[in-house]
């Protein structure tokens, strides 16, 4: 029988206890919980009874048993308000395991990586090239291990397309990144951001110009957006800033804010949400 050499298993079951706290189960094909155990309190579900239905203890199993295909993967699946798993199901010889690996990190990484890289898809080669290379693996896999090591095999392969997606995204996110600073630099709109205490920590031309102010005003500190934004346009802050927290960003409005010089310009607006509590945000003259 084929065995994974035993320094290799032990570091593989660290890993994934270390990094992904593991929960499982085991129920029987009559939906009868036989076995538990892991970290299954991080995920909400505790006082599981052993020799009762599964459906009535652990709701979000209710109508996926008995499992018609195996494996089952429900990715980012959201437990609690607290945490997200990836949760694996596959059958065994007399009934089905149920594998838990904490994703709540993952999830919360790719909340603000999916508003820069949502038009950003793989090519048709890399797709094919992609699957060639799963099923060349699952067929290799498929001759050397038994049922037992099958399983912990394509947690393994499920592990590398993760962190194949995650070299994607986040090479995405650099070239979305290289082109919003061309776009920052090119001046064709106003650009600026500002922290959660209302302070403008960076801004291009464009918008100093709209607002009169200028860059030593900006490195100093002494832009503030409740300074600039005028009295009559900070009623829309609060509905805006419920759209903010809602969906990530908010439509563009016209807003009045008021130069340096106190003359009043009228501006049309938008802004979207980013890493570390900052909010970037975009403006067009409406003149």
């Amino acid at each position: 029988m084929f065995e994974l050499p035993e320094p290799i298993q032990k570091f593989l079951v660290k890993l994934i206890s270390d990094t992904r706290l593991p929960a499982y189960m085991f129920i029987q094909s009559d939906g009868i919980l036989k076995l538990s155990g892991g970290m299954l309190s991080v995920y909400g579900i505790g006082a599981l009874n052993n020799d009762k239905p599964i459906s009535e203890q652990v709701l979000f199993l209710e109508g996926l048993l008995p499992l018609t295909s195996s494996p089952l993967f429900l990715p980012h699946l959201n437990i609690d308000n607290n945490f997200a798993a990836d949760v694996y199901l596959f059958n065994g010889n007399e009934g089905t395991w149920i594998v838990m690996l904490d994703a709540s990190s993952e999830v919360r990484k790719r909340k603000p990586l999916q508003q820069k890289a949502h038009d950003l898809s793989l090519t048709v080669s890399e797709l094919e090239r992609t699957e060639a290379e799963l099923i060349q693996e699952k067929e290799e896999l498929a001759t050397l291990v038994d049922d037992r090591t099958l399983e912990l095999a394509r947690t393994n392969l499920q592990l590398k397309l993760e962190l194949q997606e995650k070299q994607k995204v986040e090479n995405a996110l650099r070239e979305s990144e290289g082109k919003f600073r061309r776009l920052f630099e090119s001046n064709m709109i106003g650009v600026m951001f500002r922290d959660a205490n209302g302070v403008v920590t960076d801004a291009n031309d464009a918008f100093l110009q709209m607002i009169g102010y200028e860059r030593l005003d900006l490195l100093s500190g002494k832009i503030r957006w409740d300074e600039i934004t005028a009295a009559d346009s900070r009623s829309l802050d609060p509905q805006a800033l419920q759209e903010l927290r809602f969906r990530g960003a908010y439509t563009p409005r016209e807003k009045t804010f008021i130069r340096k010089d106190g003359e009043r310009v009228k501006l049309l607006f938008g802004a979207a949400l980013i890493e570390g509590q900052q909010t970037v945000c975009y403006a067009l003259s409406m003149d």
